[in-house]
């Protein structure tokens, strides 16, 4: 409506407007009240859906699935080892865009996500390397293997998540 009359939109110019009205969006959820009103409003529901698909994804990759003809039974762990992986990786990579959006425009939600980002990611680090070292037992013979790039990298990663946590703890005193 516009002085009380009705516009006649097109298609085209009602995706036009709808498009312009997004980073209007992106840009109020940099308000921490307007931040804290939508994710109270999706946080319930998200975390319900979250479970619900953990928990259906781990029954069926670790109860359901066949037996493989190689490896036997340990290669069930990989349904829970590769996601875990994927996700640490997710994680750090999350940290380090929003570090940077922190340090770029100071941006405080953006430093208070990284942080909150940190712990999350050495868990499923540490999740992914001690499910490695399981499967990797009955697979290659030893827990560990240091001649593995991939293992020793994952390593360092948890180590990067550990000193991260503990720089923002200094920080925290020191302030």
């Amino acid at each position: 409506r516009d002085n009380g009359r009705l516009h006649p939109f097109t298609r085209r110019e009602q995706m036009m407007q709808l498009a312009l009205k997004w980073p209007q969006f992106f840009h109020k959820l940099g308000s921490p009240r307007w931040f804290y009103r939508i994710s109270g409003l999706y946080l319930p529901w998200l975390a319900g859906l979250t479970v619900v698909l953990l928990v259906s994804g781990a029954v069926w990759g670790l109860l359901f699935a066949p037996e493989d003809f190689k490896q036997g039974n340990s290669y069930r762990i990989m349904f829970v080892h590769v996601p875990a992986m994927w996700l640490s990786l997710f994680a750090y990579a999350f940290m380090v865009g929003a570090s940077l959006i922190s340090i770029v425009w100071r941006h405080a939600l953006a430093a208070v996500a990284a942080k909150s980002a940190a712990p999350f990611g050495a868990a499923v680090t540490a999740f992914g390397l001690i499910t490695g070292s399981i499967w990797g037992y009955p697979t290659w013979g030893t827990w560990w293997e240091w001649g593995d790039a991939r293992l020793v990298s994952v390593l360092v990663l948890f180590f990067i998540y550990l000193g991260y946590m503990a720089i923002w703890q200094a920080m925290d005193r020191w302030w």
